[in-house]
């Protein structure tokens, strides 16, 4: 082998110290170009930030501004946005299993944003004068709910048989008990399903559940109090659809079946969504 001559290793020295430099500034061009990529994804994500929280105000300013023409749907998205949890209580004549609440839960909870607990306080059959004098408000307090879903009470009322004056005075006793120790918290008196074995079951005063029905309805309405008239919804539905009220219920005539429930449940995913005044709320 030859040997290289001097002019030819120099040449090899200079290729040498260029491969060298080539690779160092490929190597620093890379890192800076890295480098800027960080920058500029740290700046996205700031602004993304940015954008959110302004998002997110406004929506809340959206909210605030609409309180007197807000849907009870959108009250808990309002009330989602200025708390991590938020809680909704189940309160009233109702049995402790009801397969409506937990599709009217699930429903709500795939709406609001964060985490939502939900509370079932089940006084089945107790009725609207027993719920005040046993002091269940306090059980519905520890709660701590944000809305109450209050189920009026015109059965037992009915099987009470108190004057319809009572019934309407004990369910204004009840409201006025829940908002001395929750202030702040959104009631929605919410009627029964209709029964099909007991209207014309008059008591001895020759009143049937409706009679305690419409009083208390009426009260609620009296004050401007927010209702769910899921009762008389549930009606239109059957006779738009041409059901038999009998068809929807269990062989006792009053619980729910599963074509009740679907009725029931999609009456109170409607009402959810309707416009109604909040600000007795938060």
């Amino acid at each position: 082998m030859r040997k290289l001559s001097k002019k030819s290793g120099f040449a090899v020295f200079l290729l040498v110290i260029l491969a060298v430099g080539v690779v160092f500034f490929g190597m620093s061009y890379s890192k800076k170009q890295q480098q800027e990529l960080v920058t500029v994804a740290e700046q996205t994500d700031q602004n993304d930030e940015v954008e959110t929280k302004e998002d997110a105000s406004q929506k809340i300013a959206s909210y605030e501004e609409s309180r007197g023409d807000l849907s009870v749907l959108d009250y808990l998205k309002y009330v989602s946005s200025l708390k991590e949890e938020i809680s909704i209580s189940f309160y009233g004549d109702i049995a402790p299993k009801e397969s409506w609440i937990s599709t009217t839960e699930q429903y709500i909870n795939k709406q609001v944003a964060g985490s939502m607990k939900s509370n079932h306080l089940a006084y089945p059959d107790y009725n609207s004068y027993q719920l005040i004098s046993e002091n269940k408000v306090i059980e519905l307090a520890a709660t701590d709910p944000d809305v109450v879903f209050f189920q009026l009470t015109p059965y037992a009322d009915q099987e009470l048989d108190i004057s319809l004056e009572d019934s309407g005075k004990y369910i204004a006793q009840n409201y006025a008990a829940i908002k001395d120790v929750l202030p702040e918290v959104l009631v929605v008196f919410v009627t029964p399903n209709p029964s099909s074995s007991e209207k014309g079951n008059n008591n001895s005063r020759t009143l049937d559940y409706t009679s305690y029905l419409n009083e208390m309805v009426s009260t609620v309405e009296k004050n401007e109090w927010l209702v769910f008239d899921l009762h008389k919804s549930y009606l239109e539905k059957l006779e738009t659809d041409g059901l038999e009220l009998v068809n929807t219920l269990t062989e006792n005539g009053k619980s729910l079946n599963g074509e009740g429930t679907a009725i029931y449940s999609t009456s109170f995913e409607e009402a959810l969504n309707q416009k109604v005044d909040t600000t007795s709320g938060l």
